[in-house]
């Protein structure tokens, strides 16, 4: 991923990596987004899309944590004459046919649409798990274009792509520029930075918008909230929520999600007591060890443990682990150990774009007599 992002070097540019991704999706922008939804959008605050006579404008915000540049697209059709008087950043043609993407999370909304086919390249191709893009990979029709905050100019020309697709990471939107004045449009994908579930899903407009698929986008987008709220009311009549902790210590600090982040707003909807829910920050945020235990050790439910995939690892890593309830009942449970063919998390690269299976995974963790035959996707308990 998505996030976007030979020897011992590698290794560790791939720990840090995961460990970016990690805070990115339990919550990782430093403010809460104080704007009001844009036109056109029911939950997210990153985009808004104008329809015009001919054309549509497209405008992006809040693509990189704290920044209140917003970037503004003509979206016109293949032929279209370029209107007069009009403000923009960049012109985007559509419907799209080639696309470079720099983030696994825009493959999943190109899946969604069943629009893979458009992509053509992708920096560190190990990290995709979907298995119809692995085929497309496998089958040469998708290439690796270097790593996504260093892409391969010459690749890249070498698959004349009529749009990038950027996850708005600063070093990676000064790399753009140059690509920008070769003549390929880059636009910066922002759902990452939503903190509401459906926010980030309803980024598939933007796809629909790019991609000519405007009606099946939302097609897809509403089915979507529909079993989402759905699955969010199966639980109005449990009158007990069940503790919860979340995230795992990096460099003697707890990382765990702000109390209004991506993360706690799932443990909300899953009618859960959050025990930082009270806490105003979006993003992580660290905290000391022994706070977090002190607050903590009698959770009934611990979810998303870092990249700990077992209880044996967690308990080695570090002592104090072993002190919590969660641990010593066995209710901690993993998004580390749902990993397409290469290895990659398939939280990060999906999960945004299927909230309603991740809601889904937590509340049958939470309320396992609700559901019995349900089968989680994202969110398994740790091996022994």
């Amino acid at each position: 991923m998505k996030l976007k992002i030979n020897c011992n070097f590698e290794s560790v540019k791939r720990i840090n990596t995961l460990l970016i991704l990690s805070l990115f999706f339990i919550g990782c922008s430093p403010s809460k987004t104080k704007t009001t939804p844009p036109e056109l959008t029911q939950y997210a605050l990153g985009f808004s899309i104008k329809t015009k006579q001919n054309y549509k404008l497209l405008s992006l915000k809040n693509t990189v944590p704290g920044s209140s540049q917003v970037f503004r697209y003509l979206i016109l059709p293949k032929e279209a004459k370029i209107p007069p008087n009009q403000d923009y950043d960049q012109i985007i043609r559509t419907p799209v046919k080639r696309i470079v993407a720099t983030s696994t999370t825009h493959l999943a909304f190109l899946e969604k649409l069943n629009a893979t086919e458009t992509l053509v390249g992708f920096p560190q191709t190990d990290y995709v798990s979907s298995v119809q893009i692995r085929k497309q990979i496998d089958a040469g029709k998708v290439i690796d274009v270097g790593m996504s905050q260093q892409l391969n100019v010459e690749r890249i020309l070498g698959v004349k792509p009529d749009l990038l697709l950027s996850f708005g990471v600063e070093q990676i939107d000064n790399s753009l520029k140059r690509f920008n004045r070769m003549g390929i449009p880059s636009a910066f994908i922002g759902e990452w930075n939503e903190q509401n579930p459906l926010g980030r899903t309803e980024w598939i407009k933007v796809f629909g918008v790019l991609l000519g698929k405007e009606k099946e986008a939302l097609d897809i987008f509403k089915n979507i909230e529909k079993k989402y709220l759905e699955a969010k009311k199966s639980t109005f009549k449990k009158k007990h929520k069940p503790t919860v902790i979340a995230g795992s210590i990096y460099q003697d600090a707890w990382y765990l999600p702000g109390g209004k982040s991506y993360l706690a707003k799932l443990f909300e909807d899953a009618n859960a007591h959050y025990l930082w829910e009270d806490n105003t920050q979006t993003g992580s945020i660290a905290l000391s060890v022994e706070s977090v235990l002190e607050k903590g050790k009698d959770a009934n439910f611990w979810f998303a443990p870092g990249q700990h995939t077992s209880y044996t690892i967690l308990k080695e890593e570090h002592a104090l682990y072993s002190k919590f309830k969660a641990t010593q009942k066995k209710k901690i449970f993993t998004y580390a150990r749902s990993k397409g063919s290469k290895g990659g998390i398939t939280y990060f690269e999906s999960g945004a774009s299927n909230p309603d299976l991740v809601l889904k995974d937590i509340i049958h963790h939470l309320y396992p007599n609700l559901d019995s035959e349900y089968t989680p996707t994202y969110f398994l308990a740790l091996d022994e």
